[in-house]
C-alpha cells in the first residue's frame, strides 16, 4: 500500500529534477561563446513504485516514486570529433605548404600599379631582367649601348639570381626555425597538459566530483594538438581500485583516414606522454650521408614519461615517413622534398616540390646560362672569353658549371671592356671589335632567345629528369610560371580542406554546441514543469491537511 506522505516525495523530486534542469540551462547560457564548451544536459530516470507487487500484494493502482537526476553528461559524437581531427590536420599540412609558397611566388614576382589606373599586374622579376639584357644586346649592335651597358644588366640579373637563392635559404631558415621551436614546442606543451587533464580527470571521477569542463579542456587541446599531426583517440575502461572502473585515454600517431600506425606510436597514455624533437644534418633517414644540396631535417619522437619524473624513456624509432598528415608533413615535404631531383639523386622519390626543388631549379638555370653566355663569347682562335662565373671550394672564382650556384653567379673579374667579342672577321682570321658585324653578339641573342635548351636535374644533361626542354627565356620565365601552378594546385586542395573541415565542424556543432533558441525553450519548459511540480505540491499539502485535521472529527457529536 502506498505510502500517505507518497504524493509529496513524487512532488519534491519533480521540483528538484526542474531545478537541476534549470541550473544546467543557466551554465549552458552563459557559457554560449566560451571556446571549446560542449553543451550539457541532465540525465534523468523514472523512479519505481516501492512496492512491485506479487502473490501477497494488494490490489489497486501502483505509482511510480518519481524522477531522478541520475548526473550531467555532455552532447558529443565521438565519432565526428574523430572525423573533425583526420580532417584537422590535412587542413593543418596543406594550409602551410600553401603559404610557404606564397612567400617563394613574392621572391620571383612584383607588383606594380600604373599611373593612369588603380589596377595593378604582377611582374616576373627574372623574366623581366632577363628580357632587358636581350634589349640591351640588340641595342649594343645598333650602336645605341656600350659594352659597359651590357655588362651592368648581365650584372644586374646575376644579382637577381643572387638575392632569389638568398630569400630562397631565408624562406629555408624560417620554415625551419618554426618548425623546430613553435610547432613542437606547442605540440609538446599540448601533450604535457592533456596528460595532466588526464590524471585530474581520474581522480575527480573516482571522488564524485564534477570533470565535464576539465573533460572541454583536455577535447580542445586534442582539436589543437590535431592541427600538427594526424592522432588516433582511444578510450579504454580502467580499474580504479574498489571495483570502480573509469575511462583511460590515449592518442597515437594516426595515418591519413585517422587509424592508428602499425606498430604504434604512442603520444600520451593516461598521465604519461612523449616528446618531439626535430634536429637537422647531412644524413638521410636510414643514417647514410644525403646526396642534396641541403641538411635533411629529421623528427624524433621519445617513450612515454610522466611529468614527476621528466625523464623521457628510449626513441621510440620514429620515422619522417610515420608522420603522415598535419603541420608537421607540411615542414617536411617543404624542407627535405624536392621533387624531380630527388629522383636523380637516387633517394626516395617524392613528388612534392619544396623549397629544394626551386633553390636547385635556380641552380640549373644559373649553370645553363653561365654555359650558354661563356660558350658564345669565343674569339676566332677558339680562346672562350668567360663573362659569368662562380665560386670554387676554396673561394676562388671558377668557370667550371659544378662551381656555378644561382646564390654565387657573378660577372667574371676580367669582363673590361673589350671583354666581350663583338665580332669574327673570317677573312682576317682575327676578332674584329673595329669595324664590326657583331656576329658573335648576334649569335648570344639567337641562342638566348630562340636556341631550344634542355633544364636537366643532371648537370650532364645525359641522366637525371629533364625539367625543361625549351628556349633560355622560358627558364627564367619558369620558376614563377611552375610556382604560380603549383601553388593554384595546393589552393585547391586547401580549400577544400577548408571547406570538409567546416562541413564538419558545422555538423559537431549542430550536436554540442549552445543554442540559444534551444535554451529560451528550456527555461520555460523547465519553470512551467517546477511551477506545476510546486502547484503539484500545495495541492498534496492541503489533501493532507484534510485528511489530518477534518477527517478525524467526522462522527464527533
Amino acid at each position: 500500500m502506498s505510502s500517505t506522505f507518497d504524493g509529496l516525495r513524487i512532488a519534491r523530486s519533480g521540483v528538484q529534477a526542474s531545478r537541476d534542469n534549470l541550473n544546467i540551462t543557466g551554465q549552458n547560457i552563459t557559457n554560449s561563446e566560451t571556446e571549446g564548451y560542449t553543451r550539457q544536459r541532465v540525465d534523468q530516470s523514472s523512479l519505481s513504485p516501492s512496492e512491485y507487487g506479487g502473490f501477497w500484494a494488494s490490489t489497486g493502482a501502483t505509482c511510480g516514486d518519481g524522477v531522478r537526476a541520475k548526473g550531467v553528461t555532455q552532447l558529443r559524437d565521438t565519432f565526428l570529433d574523430g572525423e573533425y581531427r583526420t580532417q584537422n590536420a590535412k587542413d593543418g599540412e596543406s594550409s602551410d605548404i600553401l603559404n610557404a609558397l606564397y612567400d617563394m611566388e613574392n621572391i620571383f614576382t612584383s607588383t606594380t600599379t600604373a599611373d593612369s589606373s588603380s589596377n595593378s599586374s604582377a611582374i616576373n622579376v627574372l623574366n623581366n631582367e632577363f628580357g632587358k639584357l636581350v634589349s640591351i644586346l640588340e641595342s649594343y649592335t645598333n650602336k645605341n649601348a656600350s659594352e659597359s651597358n651590357v655588362r651592368e644588366e648581365t650584372k644586374l640579373l646575376a644579382s637577381d639570381l643572387n638575392s632569389a637563392a638568398t630569400a630562397l635559404n631565408t624562406i629555408r631558415e624560417h620554415q625551419y626555425s618554426n618548425f623546430s621551436e613553435n610547432s613542437v614546442d606547442n605540440v609538446n606543451g599540448f601533450m604535457k597538459n592533456i596528460a595532466a587533464l588526464n590524471q585530474r580527470i581520474k581522480a575527480a571521477e573516482v571522488a564524485g566530483s564534477p570533470v565535464l569542463e576539465l573533460k572541454d579542456q583536455r577535447n580542445l587541446m586534442l582539436d589543437k594538438l590535431s592541427k600538427y599531426v594526424g592522432i588516433h583517440v582511444e578510450y579504454t575502461r580502467q580499474d580504479a581500485g574498489a571495483g570502480q572502473k573509469v575511462d583511460n585515454l590515449s592518442v597515437s600517431l594516426a595515418d591519413k583516414d585517422g587509424n592508428s600506425l602499425k606498430p604504434p606510436f604512442t603520444l600520451i597514455d593516461g598521465n604519461q606522454f612523449a616528446n618531439f624533437t626535430v634536429t637537422r644534418d647531412g644524413n638521410n633517414e636510414s643514417g647514410a650521408a644525403s646526396t642534396k644540396p641541403f641538411d635533411i631535417t629529421h623528427v624524433r619522437l621519445s617513450g612515454l614519461s610522466s611529468d614527476s619524473g621528466k625523464t623521457f624513456g628510449a626513441d621510440s624509432g620514429l620515422k619522417n615517413s610515420d608522420i603522415k598528415s598535419g603541420s608537421f608533413s607540411g615542414y617536411l615535404k617543404l624542407l627535405n622534398e624536392s621533387g624531380e631531383y630527388d629522383t636523380a639523386a637516387g633517394n626516395i622519390t617524392t613528388t612534392a616540390r619544396g623549397i629544394g626543388f626551386y633553390s636547385q631549379l635556380l641552380d640549373t638555370i644559373s649553370q645553363s646560362f653561365a654555359r650558354m653566355l661563356n660558350q658564345d663569347n669565343i674569339t676566332e682562335k677558339g680562346e672562350q672569353h668567360g663573362l659569368l662565373g662562380g665560386y670554387d671550394v676554396n673561394g676562388d672564382e671558377s668557370f667550371d658549371l659544378k662551381d656555378i650556384t644561382a646564390e654565387n653567379i657573378h660577372i667574371a673579374s676580367t669582363w673590361t671592356d673589350g671583354w666581350l667579342v663583338k665580332s669574327k672577321n673570317p677573312g682576317t682570321g682575327k676578332d674584329d671589335n673595329t669595324n664590326a658585324s657583331y656576329s658573335n653578339i648576334i649569335n648570344i641573342i639567337s641562342d638566348l632567345k630562340d636556341k631550344p635548351v634542355t633544364l636537366n636535374t643532371n648537370l650532364d644533361g645525359k641522366s637525371g629528369v629533364t625539367i625543361l626542354h625549351d628556349t633560355l627565356q622560358k627558364g627564367f620565365a619558369g620558376v614563377a610560371t611552375m610556382l604560380g601552378e603549383d601553388a593554384n594546385s595546393m589552393q585547391v586542395a586547401d580549400t577544400t580542406n577548408s571547406q570538409l573541415l567546416n562541413n564538419i565542424h558545422n555538423d559537431r556543432q549542430s550536436v554540442s554546441s549552445v543554442s540559444l533558441d534551444d535554451e529560451a525553450v528550456s527555461i520555460i519548459q523547465f519553470s512551467q514543469s517546477l511551477n506545476a511540480s510546486s502547484r503539484f505540491m500545495t495541492a498534496v499539502d492541503e489533501c493532507l491537511q484534510t485528511i489530518i485535521n477534518n477527517m478525524g472529527l467526522t462522527g464527533r457529536g
